[in-house]
């Protein structure tokens, strides 16, 4: 019997179904992205291949879920019964590794795809422990067993993904540079948490830093298919659409953040931002606020634009896909939450 059945058979059903109608398949699977609350459930309507792509993404939380038991078992205790543990990140994630899959076969890496069950599985605890490592130091009142597992999950991770990739240089300064853009943007926001922006203004892709932990299997088929020359110019693409996916989610969460004492990006420039105010007021004021929303939205689009124009410099049309839905997503935010003409 498989431990992991769901994971086993995701990469396979995700590649029949995409290689039946590639169209179809990009509509379907992308739609979560179009949307900033999407259930499992949700995507029945907008499913327009077949039966066989939902049942793709069936199970993977009970898989998830499972793997996270097993390893806190010899603990004494049941990670999936906490609330840091977040598994939203992981449905989140469903559309990336369902990308992932389709960018592995395009670019003929079969040794990988054949091992995409394991790719799942690490993916699970990268989610996990920087999820509960976020929630915890988003906490005054942090759990020190719940940090010092998440610290542990991270490691797992990192070994896991190791093995599955090879311990090389280069696969090493991926995995260090990917903990340190977290870690750092971590420590920048909460050494002025209730004080100030950790951001910069001029600097809007300084926010994709936190996502760096989602793009890492991307980074490290680089070494595999020769384009090592290439990984910078890739971590500036990340960087740059995954801070427009950012600041949809800094508006979204800005009422929460600013009762943290959290000043993020979409604050700055902003007259309104005061932590002396009362959190919700404030938040209404800054979201009021439409120059200043609009001023958001050009630069977000500009990191877009710009992260298409390093792609087509790459001749990757695969991950250009990624940007024209994060794209997609971003007019739509702004259409729908501000009024906002977006072209």
């Amino acid at each position: 019997m498989q431990i992991h059945p769901h994971f086993d058979r995701f990469a396979p059903a995700i590649l029949r179904v995409y290689r039946r109608d590639k169209e179809a398949f990009w509509k379907a699977v992308f739609t979560p992205f179009l949307a900033n609350k999407v259930s499992l459930g949700g995507w029945l309507t907008n499913l327009s291949v077949d039966i066989g792509l939902l049942n793709a993404f069936r199970g993977l939380d009970d898989d998830a879920n499972r793997l996270m038991k097993e390893f806190s078992q010899p603990f004494g205790f049941d990670i999936t019964e906490w609330k840091s543990n977040r598994l939203q990140y992981f449905k989140d994630a469903y559309a990336v590794f369902a990308f992932l899959a389709v960018w592995m076969d395009e670019m003929h890496l079969d040794d990988l795809i054949a091992r995409f069950d394991e790719i799942l599985q690490a993916g699970v605890f990268a989610v996990a422990g920087y999820g509960i490592l976020d929630e915890n130091v988003d906490d005054n009142t942090g759990s020190p067993v719940e940090i010092l597992t998440a610290q542990s999950l991270i490691a797992e991770y990192e070994y896991r993904v190791l093995n599955i990739y090879g311990v090389t240089p280069v696969n090493l300064e991926i995995l260090h540079k990917m903990r340190r853009l977290y870690l750092e943007a971590e420590i920048k926001e909460k050494m002025v948490r209730g004080k100030s922006s950790p951001y910069v203004l001029e600097r809007p892709e300084d926010c994709g830093s936190k996502g760096a932990n989602a793009v890492a299997p991307f980074m490290l088929c680089l070494e595999k298919l020769g384009r090592v020359d290439q990984i910078d110019d890739y971590w500036q693409v990340f960087l740059l659409f995954g801070a427009a996916i950012q600041v949809i989610d800094d508006w979204e969460d800005l009422e929460k953040d600013l009762k943290a004492g959290h000043f993020s990006y979409v604050t700055l420039g902003s007259k309104f931002a005061d932590i002396a105010l009362d959190p919700e007021k404030n938040a209404a004021l800054v979201r009021g606020d439409l120059a200043h929303v609009k001023t958001t939205y050009n630069r977000s689009q500009a990191m877009i634009d710009r992260s298409r124009e390093i792609l087509c410099q790459l001749d990757d049309q695969y991950l250009g896909r990624l940007v024209d839905i994060t794209e997609l997503r971003l007019k739509k935010f702004f259409r729908s939450e501000f009024g906002i003409e977006t072209g």
